[in-house]
């Protein structure tokens, strides 16, 4: 079954940048202490993963004010994620070995796959499949969400850690394209990994000049541009028509100031092309927002315009400039 995609894409600009000072849109009183798990979906619905609490949090529709929670049974939670049609689906792997799902306006949650352990991270492909990344055992699992059989199939890693084309080293998250390609942030072997759909063997993704240490989230815009959290450098890492780049707390320290970040996780788009980031150690959840100005472009046109005179007729150039906005 088809299903519609829940996480954002925006269409950015080649020179798209952010604001280096961030806003802090949820702290540690909020969301409690250790923070992995985060979710954006198209409604602007912010919704967090608190592992101190046992709880996932939610901010509806764009609002900055705490909306409401799920709560019930939960250990230590890793990730959520959050389809079209409103179903959450959270990892409860810590102590209950399983993925559980709230449906929409739901008041308690069903098993929707049982695991081996902790999914670091959550994934729903756009044929409704579940994915789970299995970090402990080096490997990525999905699920039919089409079937009540709790069948899961292994899609990257062999369930031993290693650095070759078919084996990861403590996968932390993924990412699953409209193609159904599936990007995998190898944590231990400071990559990211692209399996071809049904593919076991994957590619390295070439990254320039940017040396990743510990990628812990990886995402793509709407042009297929990849944007990873790089965990121990401390930073966010973007690309685009000019290759990868820093574009958040490109400092190289860890902190706790605006500008910076301390072991961050997660990141998602919100539908305007602002990054949300799960700020792990500073257990707070930061926005970084995108400039619209860093897309404004003026471009010079020149045209031949015909002048007759009493003696002869001839083309004369002339040039107009024209400045415009291509933000998304």
């Amino acid at each position: 079954m088809k299903i519609s995609i829940s996480y954002n894409q925006p269409k950015l600009c080649a020179n798209a940048s952010w604001n280096s000072t961030a806003i802090t849109f949820a702290n540690s009183t909020v969301v409690g202490t250790y923070l992995l798990g985060m979710f954006v979906n198209t409604n602007n619905s912010v919704y967090v993963a608190s592992y101190s609490n046992g709880i996932i949090q939610v901010w509806l529709n764009g609002s900055t004010t705490l909306t409401g929670s799920y709560s019930g049974g939960l250990s230590l939670p890793y990730s959520v994620f959050v389809t079209d049609n409103g179903d959450v689906y959270v990892d409860n792997g810590n102590a209950n070995y399983r993925v559980d799902k709230w449906g929409w306006n739901s008041t308690s949650s069903v098993p929707a796959m049982y695991t081996c352990g902790q999914c670091y991270g959550l994934f729903v492909d756009s044929n409704n499949m579940l994915y789970c990344v299995m970090g402990a055992y080096h490997q990525v699992v999905s699920k039919s969400l089409d079937t009540r059989l709790n069948v899961w199939n292994i899609v990257a890693g062999t369930g031993t850690a290693g650095s070759t084309s078919v084996t990861l080293n403590n996968p932390w998250a993924i990412f699953v394209d409209n193609n159904l390609n599936l990007y995998v942030a190898d944590y231990s072997n400071n990559r990211i990994q692209k399996f071809a759909s049904g593919q076991l063997n994957g590619t390295t993704i070439g990254t320039g000049a940017i040396i990743l240490a510990g990628p812990t989230s990886v995402i793509l815009d709407a042009d297929g541009y990849i944007f990873i959290t790089d965990m121990i450098n401390q930073r966010l890492i973007g690309s685009g028509p000019n290759g990868f780049r820093c574009i958040a707390a490109c400092s190289g320290s860890y902190g706790s100031s605006s500008s910076q970040l301390y072991n961050p996780h997660v990141i998602s788009f919100d539908t305007y092309g602002n990054i949300f980031v799960a700020d792990q150690f500073n257990s707070r959840v930061q926005k970084f927002l995108l400039l619209p100005n860093s897309c404004n472009e003026t471009t010079t046109v020149t045209t031949m315009a015909t002048v007759t005179s009493m003696d002869s007729t001839q083309l004369v150039p002339l040039t107009t400039t024209t400045s415009y906005s291509n933000s998304m």
